[in-house]
């Protein structure tokens, strides 16, 4: 039986925006660029905000300001939120990081900002870099899967063939995933004219992007606060939803994470709609 309680919508959207200030913090204290993605970036156009039917917020950043990003959160990030990466959790088999809540058992609230890393690419390259997708596919699913028998998830396989490959990818251990991944990910070393971000849920062509969208972030309106924007949105967009990205979709396509409720006594919901005035 299933058990899964979700959360209300409007709850979600106030943790989501206390964890927004919380990062527009950082980025500004550090003076690190992050810029709206995917949905993200569509909501701040089409909504101003949060995609109503939506439940998350993503944000992208440049490979190589990823280090100090990190190491900017771990110092002001406080107690119960968290950076969560490979490199802080063994057991995250996700191709991004996130910024969550740390829940009152132990464990990652589902609710998070996904924070995705921009890396170097060459559209031209079309072999190279259809391997960097085979390779980067098959890590994650061999990580998935060997968390998943260790009894950090629940990734089942299906297929004998399938399950006994994973098996064999199961004799590396889960650090060495890692960095294998890492090397396949950076393994394009020119910066060039495109970045790809290798974490989103769309294809590799389609999250391949001009490098001219990024320049300097700009701000831009999001629910009562901003979010952090490239200087031209729309050619994210028109990648990922084409030129009517504008338009609402059917009702029957909307659709969401539908993120589990958590349990955190150490923040105060009421006392969060107070700082972030909703």
């Amino acid at each position: 039986m299933n058990d899964r309680k979700i959360m209300d919508k409007a709850e979600a959207k106030v943790y989501l925006l206390y964890l927004l200030k919380k990062l527009n913090e950082i980025s500004e204290k550090k003076d690190i660029p992050i810029y709206a993605s995917g949905g993200t970036c569509l909501g701040m156009l089409r909504h101003q905000g949060i995609i109503p039917w939506d439940d998350d917020i993503d944000i992208m950043i440049f490979r190589k300001d990823y280090n100090r990003f990190v190491e900017a959160c771990n110092e002001m990030l406080e107690y119960p939120i968290v950076l969560r990466t490979r490199e802080n959790d063994p057991y995250f088999y996700q191709e991004f990081a996130k910024i969550c809540f740390i829940c009152d058992d132990g464990s990652y609230s589902e609710l998070a900002i996904d924070i995705f890393e921009l890396d170097n690419t060459n559209p031209k390259r079309k072999l190279f870099r259809s391997v960097q997708n085979l390779i980067k596919s098959w890590l994650y699913t061999a990580k998935m899967f060997k968390v998943s028998k260790l009894g950090y998830g629940s990734y089942n396989p299906g297929s004998f063939v399938k399950r006994s490959v994973l098996n064999i990818s199961s004799v590396l251990s889960l650090k060495a995933m890692d960095k294998l991944l890492l090397k396949t990910l950076t393994a394009e070393k020119k910066e060039g004219d495109y970045v790809i971000n290798w974490g989103a849920s769309y294809s590799y062509k389609k999250a391949t992007y001009p490098r001219e969208a990024f320049g300097t972030p700009k701000k831009m309106p999001f629910e009562n606060t901003y979010v952090w924007s490239e200087q031209h949105p729309e050619m994210i967009l028109e990648r990922l939803y084409g030129k009517n990205y504008m338009e609402l979709p059917p009702e029957d396509k909307r659709t969401d994470h539908g993120v589990q409720k958590f349990i955190c006594s150490a923040i105060d919901l009421d006392q969060i709609r107070k700082e972030i005035d909703l």
